[in-house]
This record gives C-alpha cells, structure tokens and sequence, in this order.
C-alpha cells in the first residue's frame, strides 16, 4: 500500500526547487544505453510521488560500472542537492564488509570458521552455559542463539577505540535465545561480536582493518566505519515523519555497533566493492578475496523456514527471483533505508540508499531491478 503524505507548501516548493536542479544538472554518471536512462527516470517519479528527500543508486553490468545516480537533497530545505559523491549511513549493509574480512582472515588460515569463539576469545564469558559452543560461521548465519540489540543508544554515541569490545564482553545481553546451531534469529549483536573476533585475531582495531583490507586495496577512498571521518562536504542527514518529513534527532552512529550498522559510503565505492565480488574478489590488479572464497560465502547454508527458496549465506541473504539467483542485503535505520542486490551469475547488481527512511524501499529495488533485467536483455553485458 502506497502512502501519500501531506506536505506543506514550503516543503513541496523546497522539494520541486531540488527537483528542477537536478533536471538541469543531474548527479549523474551515464554510460550508454536508454534502459539505464529509462530505469532511473523510473526510480525518479517513486521519488517526486512519494515527497522523498534523496536517494542514490547504481548499476553494474557484466562486472562492470554501467550508471550512478543521485536524485533530491542532502537535507531537506537546505538547496544541497545529492551527488554521487555524498556519503549515506547504509546500516545493515555493512554486514557484507564484515562477513568480507572474516572469510579474508579464513582465507589467509588466521581463523577457522567452526572454531568456537571462547577459544577466540578467551574472555568471552556469560551465565548461560551454552554460549560455550557458538562458533564463527553461526555468528555469520544468525545462527548463534545471540539476541538482537534493542537500544543502539544513538542519542549516546561512544568514541573510544575500546568502545566495541568493551559492549560486545562486559555489556552486552547474551542470554541465548535457543541452542547455537539450532535456529536462526537476526542477531545485530552477532556481527558486533565478529568485530571484536577480527581485532583479535588482526590485532588491528575494527575499523582500521576495514581501511587496509578493503577500502584502501579497492581505493574505496570515501568509505569508513567510523563516521567522524567522513567529510562535512560530503554528509547527508537522515529524515524521518511519513506525514511531516524531519531531520532524525540524532545520526545513527556509536562505535560499539559499528561491526554491524556503521558503514558509510557512497554510490561510487559501492560500486568498487560490488565490482571487485562480482569479478571474483579482485578489481583492478587487487584481489581481496579468492574466486572460490567469494563462492564459499555466497552459498546458502540455512534454509529460511518462511520461503523455500531463500537461504542464509555467510553475511548474505541468497534467493531466487524471476529465475535468476540473487544475494542480497537490505538496510533500514533511524533516517535511512538502503539496499544492495548482486546477480553472481550475470555479474551485475544494483544498489540504492535513500537518506529519508519513509523511503519506499521495496518499489524502489523491484523498478531497479526491472531496469537492470531490461538493460541486459536488450544489451547484454558491456
């Protein structure tokens, strides 16, 4: 069901001023092609109907960058239009990275993904007893019995490098929702827990791993976990209200949920990372993973109860649509939704960020995708 907001005179003008803007001068990279035009023309009007502050989106093709885009402002009101450039929060889009670094650290024989995580990390302690039998690849699965974070504490944001170690081992709930292994629930709290595991085992802060692992390699040059960083020129605000769109009360950061909820990025390095998965985990010359590891992570190895053909992967959700298989991650926090969708089998995807979290988020993907569909039917890969 499609919701209509009402919208005050000054904000309806504030969004068609964007609007026109654009039209004029869009945020956007064109490659050849009237299906890649069309599509995003598409993604355009859901934006114009539904009053939708921003959002930025782009498409890979055989391995390769085919469009990026950006439509509407960084922050309601301000004239600021979005660029392909601007750095959005992407939430549980991170997860992705960090199921990226664990299979690096498998990869490298640094880590066993069916070690139990005590014997990682031996000051991992709590009152329920099972907790000594969750290991690495539950924690990758939602496997873990670990419960989800209720209070992310936004409006109390931590800073301090040992901000995420000391929530996931002293502060943290870990009474177990079942036996480890046998059920699934989305734990948040799991993916934090896992960044704990790669400073252990890397010895290297979380954050700092992700840089000299992934980002810098794949010259993903305005992309961190840590959201100090990103430059004031290029952050976007995050809005929320389905009937009277407002900036959130607080951006959606604090250093202790960082592993699961933090990475901010842009369309551009989205890209980059997408390119480098598609093509067998390297890009460029640079390789951070082996061909045969990204297939390790992108296999199902859960069957999700509610749909037969949806199963849990290693940081993934893989599915079957339209015929073709997908992995996919979806986003969803206070100010923003986002979405990241790869077809391994084509060598495409497509991703979307919005930084209004009434965002149709759904509508957007399903047009997207039947953009991308359309663009390599009639092309086929470029």
């Amino acid at each position: 069901m499609n919701c209509y907001p009402a919208y005050s005179v000054r904000t309806l003008a504030a969004i068609a001023t964007v609007t026109l803007t654009l039209a004029i001068s869009p945020g956007l990279a064109r490659a050849e092609g009237d299906q890649d035009e069309a599509m995003f023309r598409a993604l355009d009007a859901i934006a114009t109907r539904d009053a939708v502050v921003g959002y930025a989106a782009g498409i890979v093709v055989g391995g390769q960058l085919a469009y990026t885009h950006a439509f509407g402002e960084k922050e309601l009101g301000s004239g600021a239009a979005l660029e392909t450039g601007s750095v959005f929060h992407w939430a549980s889009v991170s997860k992705p990275f960090v199921a990226t670094a664990i299979m690096q650290l498998s990869e490298a024989g640094r880590l066993d993904l069916d070690a139990r995580l005590v014997d990682v990390l031996p000051d991992y302690k709590t009152s329920d007893p099972r907790h000594a039998s969750i290991t690495i690849r539950q924690l990758l699965l939602h496997t873990s019995g670990l419960p989800d974070v209720e209070d992310y504490q936004w409006d109390h944001p931590q800073y301090d490098p040992q901000s995420l170690g000391r929530w996931v081992l002293s502060e943290s709930p870990r009474d177990l929702l079942f036996d480890p292994g046998s059920d699934r629930q989305y734990s948040n709290l799991g993916y934090e827990t896992l960044g704990v595991v790669i400073e252990q085992v890397s010895g290297l802060e979380f954050e700092t791993y992700m840089t000299r692992n992934i980002f810098e390699p794949l010259r993903m040059t305005d992309t961190t976990f840590y959201y100090p960083d990103v430059p004031e020129k290029l952050r976007t605000t995050g809005h929320t209200g389905a009937e009277d769109r407002r900036v959130v009360e607080h951006y959606p950061y604090n250093r202790r949920h960082a592993p699961s909820s933090t990475l901010n990025t842009n369309v551009n390095d989205m890209a980059r990372f997408v390119m480098a998965l598609l093509n067998g985990g390297q890009l460029d010359g640079f390789r951070i993973l082996k061909s045969t590891t990204v297939d390790q992570m992108w296999t199902p190895i859960w069957v999700i109860q509610e749909s037969p053909f949806r199963g849990a992967a290693m940081g993934w959700v893989v599915e079957e649509h339209s015929g073709r298989n997908i992995v996919r991650h979806f986003g969803w926090d206070d100010g923003f939704r986002s979405a990241l969708i790869l077809l391994p089998g084509e060598k495409s995807g497509l991703f979307i960020v919005s930084n209004d979290e009434t965002a149709q988020i759904g509508e957007f993907v399903r047009a997207a995708f039947a953009g991308l569909v359309a663009t390599q039917e009639s092309d086929g890969p470029r």
